[in-house]
């Protein structure tokens, strides 16, 4: 990870720890305290980041917690990790990886706003934050495609992704206005955004 992207975050990151097995997440603490940018707090009202295992915790939306998560779980299925990411989750790290990989995905939530603590709204990627602007500004897939330097179906699957995160928060969004109202409502774009570039 470059440094710039290490000056956005507050350091060190404070993160909770909660919803694992107890051996599992003393585990998680050693490895926090043993890196110069995380340090684990006690309860998750103070924490910047979260890291749980939402199987454990009932699968909840994730965004309630009102702060960015890491889901760290036991190996899974494409189609649960799909769900869990869905879900709200930042990143997913299997609990096979190793601890850079963890710290790695941490100092990444870190950088992630929650603007909407307690209304269910999807985590977006940075590239599919862009296709979707582009499009909802009326431009074909194809078009921005030609844009992103990507192919129209690489455009597609950014935008069926993010219409599978809402579906995963229980909400249908099938035109691209119900997509649109939605997601000027939840601050994923801003109606400037939509009428400059």
């Amino acid at each position: 990870m470059s440094s710039e992207s290490i000056d956005e975050v507050r350091l060190p990151i404070r993160v909770g720890v909660g919803d694992l097995p107890p051996v599992i997440a003393d585990g998680v603490r050693g490895w926090l305290r043993r890196d110069w940018r995380t340090v684990p707090v006690a309860t998750s009202a103070g924490a910047d980041v979260l890291v749980l295992d939402p199987l454990v915790g009932g699968g909840h939306v994730l965004t309630a917690y009102g702060k960015p998560v890491v889901a760290f779980c036991p190996p899974q299925e494409r189609e649960v990790i799909a769900a869990v990411l869905a879900a709200g989750a930042c990143g997913f790290v299997p609990q096979s990886g190793h601890r850079p990989v963890l710290i790695e995905a941490i100092v990444a939530a870190a950088r992630t706003s929650v603007p909407h603590a307690g209304r269910p709204f999807p985590q977006l990627s940075d590239r599919e934050r862009t296709a979707l602007l582009w499009w909802l500004r009326s431009m074909t897939k194809a078009s921005v495609a030609r844009r992103m330097g990507v192919s129209p179906h690489t455009v597609d699957m950014y935008i069926k992704r993010i219409r599978a995160k809402y579906a995963g928060l229980g909400l249908h969004l099938p035109t691209k206005a119900d997509l649109l109202a939605r997601a000027l409502a939840d601050g994923l774009v801003e109606a400037e955004d939509l009428i400059t570039g």
